[in-house]
């Protein structure tokens, strides 16, 4: 029996069913961030993976445009510029007709302009192979360098050309490629260059006709002509970063890196707010290595990530890890708070919250359960116990909850009866299908105090208002259940001697 001190004991204990919410709200959140991180990884993965396509599917630039500058000979433009001279008219005569070439003609010391002349055919034919290299959109403008500082080339678009240079130095040491070919002292008329290398490619820089980001690729020459005595020099052929570098600069349709850029440099400062990633992916003729270098800010990263095919494959499984978890954890919850004896749940798992969910309680005591493991042994008081767990999980609705409450004592919960008829009638069939078992000669029976549960009422007092009934059924004969009518104490099952109790 329960004692009567313990009836206001629960009414200040903290609850305990917030508990494993708790945790498993903590476990959760735990499992999404860390399945967050792994996807966070896999895109950075992903994006050094599209790094690894794109720049494997990047033609050479600098092979494709040494091919194309070995048919190119510096001589043709001085001939044809020559020969428009030679028709005693103005050579400094700019044309707007379209789809035409324009060759220009610099003197590097005063920085102006002494020529202007769109191709003309079919003398111009001697500049096909000028004219086929400006074809290509990546191609701004292809010129000569001449030791006599001449600054002679072709371009598509006679409007990108000043009609003086802006100021630069005339020595023409101080050009790199120059320095590269002709800066050694042993270089002469008639000399081998200072370098073997077939191509030197200049540093990024901005081109001063165009004003877009440029890599110029300089090849040297030499030129023995009768008149004008030996010359040489450097033929450069600009290319445009962006569009002979379009497809690694600009690689996807719909998120693309915040920066993009490529660099000689194979190291370079990140700055800060952006993460950055740096790949090899292209060799000069001379072996140096040109870098693909993609930036990312954080909220560019994000938005990918939340684009990305990953992010969507996480979301399926956070729902179905949920959906599983879910029933995992029930069960694993129901294991837990199991008697290991009649698999019910233990009196661990009745809280104020679960009480109130029901309408009526029930405690019942199996009687005489002492004399039968004194008689007939422990064993045949498990089988007991065990048998009217199942006893009662039989002849209850799966609505109800039957409850190990400690040693041979169990609760019954009771939800969906509206009033004490319909729950007098549940009782009643308990009593009424006798409960026998094979290592006992008798039947099982039990004694039973039931109660309507009300909001007011705390664990402790419900089972405590329960005993009391069990305790005045085990007085009375036991084998019957008691509840209150009134005020009074009624017996579902009348005594022989006492029809009312």
């Amino acid at each position: 029996m329960i004692p009567f001190s313990g009836l206001h004991s629960a009414r200040h204990r903290p609850p305990t069913f917030a508990r494993p919410f708790i945790f498993k709200a903590l476990g959760l959140t735990l499992l999404a961030l860390v399945g967050l991180s792994g996807v966070f990884y896999y895109t950075y993965l992903g994006i050094q993976r599209d790094m690894d396509l794109i720049t494997t599917r990047q033609k050479n630039v600098f092979d494709e445009f040494y091919l194309r500058a070995k048919i190119l000979k510096a001589e043709n433009i001085t001939s044809y510029l020559a020969y428009q001279r030679s028709l005693n008219s103005p050579v400094q005569r700019a044309r707007n007709t379209q789809n035409s070439n324009y060759l220009y003609d610099y003197d590097l010391r005063s920085k102006y302009r002494s020529a202007d002349v769109p191709l003309e055919y079919p003398a111009a034919n001697i500049l096909n192979t000028f004219r086929y290299a400006l074809s290509y959109p990546e191609v701004l403008n292809i010129y000569t360098i001449w030791s006599d500082y001449r600054l002679i080339g072709m371009v598509t678009d006679n409007k990108v050309r000043p009609a003086r240079l802006t100021p630069i130095k005339v020595d023409l040491m101080t050009l790199p490629a120059w320095y590269h070919y002709f800066g050694c002292a042993s270089f002469a008329p008639g000399s081998p260059f200072c370098s073997n290398d077939e191509a030197f490619v200049s540093e990024i820089e901005i081109d001063s006709f165009s004003l877009r980001n440029t890599i110029v690729m300089y090849f040297p020459f030499t030129l023995q002509s009768g008149r004008d005595g030996y010359k040489y020099g450097l033929l450069g052929i600009d290319i445009a970063v962006d569009e002979a570098f379009r497809d690694v600069l600009h690689p996807f349709d719909t998120i693309n890196p915040t920066r993009t850029k490529i660099s000689f440099k194979p190291t370079e400062s990140c700055q800060r707010g952006l993460f950055c990633l740096s790949k090899p992916f292209m060799r000069t003729k001379a072996g140096q290595v040109l870098y693909l270098k993609w930036s990312y800010s954080w909220l560019d990263f994000v938005k990918l990530t939340l684009h990305s095919l990953a992010f969507k494959v996480y979301l399926i499984l956070l729902l179905l890890t949920m959906i599983i978890g879910k029933q995992l954890y029930q069960h694993l919850l129901a294991q837990a708070y199991s008697d290991q004896l009649t698999r019910l749940p233990r009196r661990d798992m009745l809280n104020l919250a679960r009480l109130h969910e029901h309408d009526y309680l029930m405690l019942l005591d199996i009687d005489d359960f002492k004399s039968i493991n004194d008689i007939y042994g422990h064993n045949a008081g498990d089988q007991a116990l065990t048998a009217f767990a199942r006893h009662l999980e039989t002849n209850t609705r799966k609505i109800d909850t039957a409850i190990r409450w400690g040693g041979e004592e169990f609760i019954l919960l009771f939800k969906g009866i509206a009033d004490d008829g319909m729950m007098i009638h549940s009782a009643g069939r308990l009593l009424d299908r006798p409960l026998l078992i094979p290592e006992l000669p008798i039947p099982i029976t039990f004694s039973a105090g039931v109660i309507r549960i009300r909001d007011y009422l705390t664990v402790t007092e419900a089972v405590q208002l329960a005993d009391e009934l069990l305790y005045h059924v085990k007085r009375h004969g036991k084998h019957n259940i008691a509840c209150y009518e009134g005020k009074t104490i009624r017996l579902i099952r009348p005594l022989p001697d006492d029809a009312g109790a």
